[in-house]
């Protein structure tokens, strides 16, 4: 067997991806995968890092609006596709999987062009504009949240899977968790991240936050970002809570309640040993925070397309789950009064815990490959 995976830009796309060929992998071992994304997003990286055999294309973003741009970007786009259809051609996948970003948009159109089924992932409420585009030719539309079918052109051929996520999210123990980062198991943690490069706005209204939730009865784990991460580490003292940055680069307070880190290379075991997290509402991250079965307080980010941030993080508060924080409305007040209210109330933290797992579907992964397995078996002569 044969499988072109597709997708990029951010991780939110990729890991997905990746999520998929791990269980490919593992039900068709002596299969084929060929990672198809663009030349400067994080695939480039992660995807020959998770041993994977990558080929990139010309990529080009949609334009919203007519400019001077918009030639030049058709351009690039058709570039994309008419590479796309020489590997395509060259690769002879069985199905191709899109999962997302414009990266996936030339590779997944050029398959189903030359009559390879293909499938699509959309991780977020509102699919992307890329995967509306493709959901018109694509044999099945994958989705994460049962209110994004009605925004695709064929309802019928629309899957509830939930939204891929690695396997060692849902394992990870809390033990290991609170070992790793050094913290008390006697206390109940806040796990605070505004994702991979951190946000400025989470951190600084949590640096301020941390003396509220430690008088609580909070220990607090803050990843803030690597080039944020001086300026988080002031804020915080700033705020009244000394701390010693050791030669590993963490921050740390004299009890150790209080742990600041540029980056979390672990965060499954970061998950695990979490009682509430303070994030922002990407796909991922929510999936992630489901499959735990995590309260959360969620920021939603601002300034990303069709505002699908805050759409995913209302569906999230709407399943009673999380709370919902503006950015612009993000101060230590609101922040601190939001944590401290679930620290405080037990009940009303297990409700939200009891939501988030409602919410998540942790087998999302194999009910994608499911979706894969009856197109592979629906092609002439099935699998090979």
């Amino acid at each position: 067997m044969r499988f072109l995976l597709a997708g990029g830009g951010t991780g939110g796309h990729i890991y997905p991806a990746l999520a998929i060929a791990d269980e490919l992998l593992r039900r068709y071992p002596h299969s084929e995968l060929l990672f198809v994304g663009g030349r400067r997003g994080l695939e480039r990286t992660l995807v020959p890092r998770a041993g994977h055999r990558f080929v990139s294309i010309t990529v080009a973003g949609f334009e919203r609006r007519l400019s001077l741009g918009t030639l030049a970007t058709a351009a690039k786009a058709a570039t994309g596709v008419a590479q796309s259809l020489a590997i395509v051609a060259r690769f002879r996948p069985d199905v191709a999987i899109g999962t997302g970003g414009y990266a996936s948009g030339p590779a997944i159109l050029a398959a189903s062009l030359l009559g390879v089924p293909t499938l699509i992932h959309e991780q977020n409420v509102v699919p992307g504009a890329t995967n509306r585009l493709l959901a018109k030719r694509a044999k099945v539309a994958a989705v994460s949240w049962s209110e994004s079918v009605r925004y695709l052109p064929h309802p019928d051929r629309a899957v509830l899977t939930g939204n891929p996520i690695r396997r060692d999210v849902v394992t990870a123990s809390r033990e290991d968790g609170l070992a790793s980062f050094g913290l008390s198991p006697l206390r109940p943690v806040v796990l605070v991240t505004g994702g991979s490069q951190g946000a400025a706005s989470i951190n600084r209204a949590a640096a301020a936050a941390v003396t509220r939730i430690v008088a609580a009865g909070g220990q607090v784990l803050m990843a803030t970002g690597a080039d944020k991460f001086d300026d988080a580490v002031r804020q915080t003292r700033d705020a009244g809570t000394e701390l010693h940055v050791d030669a590993e680069g963490i921050a740390r307070s004299e009890r150790g309640d209080v742990i600041l880190v540029p980056y979390i290379y672990s965060m499954p075991q970061a998950l695990a040993c979490a009682d509430v997290v303070v994030a922002r509402a990407g796909a991922i991250t929510l999936a992630e925070i489901a499959a735990r079965g995590l309260p959360s307080v969620l920021v939603p980010h601002p300034k990303v397309p069709d505002n699908v941030q805050e759409r995913n993080a209302r569906a999230m508060e709407a399943r009673g789950a999380a709370v919902v924080i503006l950015d612009r409305e993000l101060c230590a007040e609101r922040l601190a009064d939001a944590v401290v209210n679930l620290l405080v109330d037990d009940a009303r933290r297990r409700a939200m815990a009891h939501a988030a797992a409602e919410a998540g579907i942790p087998d999302a992964t194999e009910k994608v490959v499911d979706c894969i397995e009856r197109i592979v078996r629906k092609r002439p002569g099935g699998a090979r």
